[in-house]
Order: structure tokens, then C-alpha cells, then sequence
């Protein structure tokens, strides 16, 4: 693959949108919010999911890969996250009462477990497939990250759901091979207590955010829309001028290249 695919790009799922889920390689995807009806037969190469955070919508793929995994494979599917976000799924998802705890369980007839959970540390790097995964922490759940994905010299940088996060600035400017800024923006620019409390971005507050950055070359692409408000949080993008050079807002299946 020459870029990622947004296979899930949607703040809800609906019967024509899937939630967050980017395939960065053949085999490693980030997040796990549209994986099994957009990869269909294939969706036994994936080997690697790396989290963004616990939130449903992020990891809802997950219990059932691990499920269709289990007398499939051969080696266990790893999942990568910071420690909050694996603690979460080992005591809300696989915990024997919601699913079955597939970290215990092994592939059939082999001697690797089901699924590995690996915990990952902000601003180290990890390879898989020739792309390089740098997570930072962001201001959404105690164990949330966005990614620097970068390839050959070239980087888009992925925030996943966040509220207001310095980080992201500093990455772009300390960074100039990064071309690409993918946000999050949830909900129109009159929701700002709602999108306070929930931790996600408006366009105004994006707006007051990018003031933050020395750069302006960079593509900004928006993503994670609430449905029922996206006529008006585009609207607004467009209004505030925030789709620079290029940038649009997803849909499933974009694919911005490298």
C-alpha cells in the first residue's frame, strides 16, 4: 500500500457508515470500528491493530475477530494500545461475563493464545510493514493516543478523538515531513459544553487550535462527524476555511497516499 484507507470514518455507525478504522499496511490496521464488513474474506491477514483508545466505536470489531480468529489462525493477533486502554478491555470486553477472555484462550491446535495485548508508551516507535507508528498521548480517555504514521520519509499525523491537545502542534512543527493532519471534528460549533465534557473537537474550537501552529502547509482532513450534525459541521469547515490545501472531509474507503 502506497497510503492509508479510511475504512471507517463516521462519530456513529450507521447502515452506510463505519466507525474509526484506518488500514495503514496489508497486515496492521488503527482501530477496529469497521473492520469485518469492509475486509471480508481478507480479514484474515490483518495481524496487528494498534488502539487509538477503549471507546466502543473504536474497538467494536475486536471480540469478533478474535471469535472468527480462534480456529482460523496460527499465530495470535496482536493488539497494541497504551496500558489504560488494554486494562479496559481486559476488564470490560474479555472477562468471561461480555466474551469469552481470549487472551487465555489458545488458536485450535496451536500453542499461541487468540489475541496478545502489547502495551505501547507515548513517542516510541513501532514498525510493522515498513510503516513507522509513533503514538502521543492525547485529551480524550486516560489511555488515549493519536498516531505520527510515517513511510519512506513522509508522515501523516492521525489524531483519533481529542479535545484540546498542544501535542498536536508540536508535532506538526517539529516535523516538517508531515504532510497531513487527519482530526477529529464531532459536533457543530454551538455544542462546545457537549463537546467539553465528551472530550472531542468543534470547528471553532479547531479554528482557535490551529493558532497554535507556525506551519500552514499541511493538508487538514476532518473525520469522526457526528451524522446527525455533519450538513452543519461541514458547513461550517468550509466557512472557516479549515479544509487547507487539498483537505476535505472523509468518507469511507479515502485513501490519502504517503
Amino acid at each position: 500500500m502506497d497510503g492509508i484507507e479510511f475504512l471507517g470514518t463516521g462519530g456513529t455507525r450507521t447502515p452506510t457508515q463505519g466507525t474509526t478504522c484506518l488500514r495503514v499496511s496489508k497486515h496492521c490496521v488503527i482501530d477496529a470500528g469497521n473492520l469485518i464488513n469492509t475486509f471480508g474474506d481478507d480479514v484474515f491477514t490483518i495481524e496487528h491493530i494498534f488502539l487509538t483508545h477503549s471507546h466502543l466505536d473504536h474497538i467494536i470489531d475486536i471480540p469478533f475477530l478474535a471469535d472468527l480468529f480462534v480456529t482460523q489462525k496460527s499465530v495470535a493477533l496482536k493488539i497494541y494500545g497504551l496500558k489504560a486502554t488494554l486494562d479496559d478491555l481486559r476488564q470490560f470486553i474479555f472477562n468471561h461475563r461480555i466474551w469469552p477472555n481470549f487472551e487465555e484462550i489458545n488458536l485450535l491446535g496451536q500453542t499461541d493464545k487468540t489475541i496478545e495485548l502489547i502495551e505501547i508508551k507515548p513517542e516510541h516507535s513501532y514498525c510493522v510493514d515498513g510503516i513507522t507508528l509513533t503514538p502521543f498521548k492525547t485529551d480524550h480517555t486516560d489511555g488515549s493516543c493519536g498516531y505520527k504514521i510515517e513511510k519512506n520519509g513522509s508522515g501523516i499525523l492521525f489524531t483519533a478523538d481529542t479535545y484540546k491537545c498542544p501535542r498536536i502542534w508540536e508535532l506538526l512543527d517539529e516535523n516538517p515531513h508531515i504532510h497531513t493532519l487527519v482530526i477529529e471534528v464531532s459536533f457543530p460549533s454551538n455544542f462546545e459544553k457537549l463537546a467539553h465534557d465528551s472530550k472531542h473537537l468543534t470547528p471553532a474550537l479547531l479554528k482557535s487550535e490551529l493558532q497554535q501552529c507556525k506551519r500552514t502547509d499541511f493538508s487538514l482532513y476532518a473525520m469522526h462527524l457526528k451524522t446527525l450534525f455533519s450538513p452543519t459541521i461541514i458547513h461550517e469547515l468550509h466557512a472557516m476555511g479549515l479544509l487547507q490545501n487539498g483537505g476535505k472531509v472523509l468518507n469511507d474507503y479515502d485513501m490519502i497516499a504517503f
